[in-house]
């Protein structure tokens, strides 16, 4: 087995390695099955479309409720007695 010897390469110089397969002249085998699709199809992107719609809706909810919870901790901080809303049916005479 002989070892192949190399020259190091010069300080400064390209340090280029060509792996067989990547070599000029060769080709590249040729797709053996066609993608009729593109990589992103449309119902992919009604798919993300509906999901980001869901997010938003979701986020809004959130924010929603965070902001009414906070306002009846302020409230309560404050020492006030009456913070959360009763509803009471109203009475008939």
């Amino acid at each position: 087995m002989a070892a192949q010897t190399s020259d190091p390469p010069t300080p400064g110089g390209p340090n280029i390695v060509r792996f067989p397969a990547q070599t000029p002249g060769t080709k590249r085998p040729a797709s053996t099955s066609p993608d009729p699709e593109e990589p992103l199809g449309t119902g992919a992107l009604i798919g993300i479309g509906i999901f980001l719609v869901a997010l938003v809706v979701a986020g809004v909810w959130l924010m929603n409720t965070l902001r009414d919870i906070g306002k009846m901790q302020d409230c309560a901080m404050q020492g006030r007695r009456n913070c959360a809303p009763i509803e009471t049916p109203a009475r008939e005479r």
